[in-house]
């Protein structure tokens, strides 16, 4: 290390603290499983602190880590998808939940109820989400949570740059058509 060089533990979390948050908000809508959202991120960042020297200082930190996030994301999301298809999974929380949940599939005068209403834009907005293709929904969240360029979507996900484009445009339809869909069932 150089004098007045900053040790590399020291500059690798100067760089990772202006992007935490933004790795939150991406991962959990980019992972099926929420409730693992944070050992994901964990693991990225052990495996960004674990290749940092092989990171470059003219390299965006930001696109380098979503990359690796985006990674870990995607092999738990295959992980998950195996399970899925022999399993189900709810928790303890969830279980509490299904009354409810019921309840409110039963509810259908939306008018006197806004708060009924945004919960299911909301749901029906979550559930849009999962219909795009693993790609089509990095490519999305990079643009909306992570605020990263074309030509740093194409370096994370390891695509040319027109496939980004053409990922994202996709998913920008799919997802106009699917809040066009919750607003005309939401005036029936």
């Amino acid at each position: 290390m150089n004098e007045g060089q900053k040790p590399p533990a020291e500059r690798f979390l100067e760089l990772l603290r202006p992007v935490e948050r933004d790795l939150e908000v991406y991962c959990r809508r980019l992972f099926w499983n929420e409730q693992e959202t944070l050992d994901a991120i964990q693991n990225a960042v052990l495996r960004a602190w674990a290749a940092f020297d092989r990171y470059h200082e003219n390299a965006s930190f930001r696109a380098w880590l979503f990359k690796i996030l985006t990674n870990e994301v995607f092999a738990l999301n295959r992980k998950y998808a195996r399970i899925a298809q022999s399993e189900f999974h709810l928790d303890a929380r969830q279980m509490d939940l299904l009354p409810a949940l019921e309840q409110a599939a039963a509810y259908t005068d939306w008018l006197l109820s806004p708060e009924a209403l945004r919960d299911a834009l909301d749901q029906d907005l979550i559930a849009a989400l999962r219909t795009l293709t693993e790609t089509e929904r990095a490519v999305l969240l990079m643009r909306g949570i992570g605020n990263l360029r074309y030509r740093e979507f194409s370096d994370s996900l390891d695509i040319p740059l027109g496939s980004v484009m053409g990922h994202l445009a996709r998913a920008r339809r799919k997802m106009r058509e699917a809040i066009r869909s919750c607003q005309r069932r939401a005036t029936l």
